[in-house]
């Protein structure tokens, strides 16, 4: 009996359960992620040319209109983007109109050749470079050099980058005492004749015969730069 008593309370051994399966998601067919490098390597070139984009409609912009006539809304308009994209990548429009500046007034469009014949090749770039009648809608430095310069805000900032891109290497290759005197007075003749020929558009220049402009529009150019009553200084003592 005790035997019997025994067995019935004794602990009967139980079945394990099987632990459940964590749930898989079934895999698409055909579908891969893209590596890490790659998908940055795409944002980079999406954002490159975003930021080129907003440039290209901006130079076109402010070429057109000047600076005070033109919005941030308008250029993004114009680059296909929203406009916070411009103010993203460039932080304001006056910091979008300085990076512009900072490339538009490049000297070495006329420095190719020897300093004697400068004002020869800056008449003939002038009077192919600024049309008087036709507007294309690109960008012309002095067209957006212009259409700027009565802003309080872009003058200031159109002048730092004349002096230093274009008054200040022009200096440097005339070599003479006053150089930067010279340089800045022959600067003033190509904008003065800038501001004639495009904005005033006076009826004498669409009339007269283009080798005499660049004759005299040269002749006069070259003689502020290379006349003979230069002062030239000692090699390398700089200029002052």
């Amino acid at each position: 009996m005790s035997t019997i008593v025994y067995l019935s309370r004794a602990r009967m051994p139980t079945r394990k359960r099987p632990a459940p399966k964590a749930a898989t998601r079934p895999a698409h067919k055909g579908r891969k992620s893209a590596p890490a490098a790659s998908v940055r390597q795409e944002h980079r070139r999406d954002a490159a040319a975003t930021r080129a984009g907003i440039m290209q409609a901006a130079r076109r912009r402010f070429s057109r209109q000047g600076y005070d006539h033109v919005g941030v809304r308008e250029i993004a308009a114009d680059a296909g983007v929203n406009a916070a994209l411009v103010n993203r990548y460039f932080g304001s429009k006056e910091e979008l109109f300085a990076e512009i500046a900072a490339s538009a007034f490049n000297i070495e469009d006329v420095s190719r050749g020897p300093m004697s014949e400068w004002g020869e090749r800056t008449a003939k770039f002038l009077m192919g470079a600024l049309p008087p009648e036709e507007d294309d809608g690109d960008f012309n430095p002095f067209q957006f050099l212009l259409g700027s310069v009565l802003s309080p805000v872009a003058a200031p900032i159109v002048a730092r980058h004349l002096h230093a891109n274009f008054i200040i290497p022009l200096a440097e290759r005339i070599g003479t005492e006053d150089a930067r005197l010279r340089a800045s007075i022959a600067t003033s003749y190509v904008l003065g004749f800038a501001m004639t020929r495009v904005a005033l558009r006076l009826p004498d220049f669409r009339i007269a015969d283009t080798d005499k402009v660049v004759d005299l529009l040269g002749d006069a150019i070259q003689r502020c730069l290379t006349g003979a009553d230069a002062e030239t200084v000692e090699p390398g003592s700089g200029i002052h």
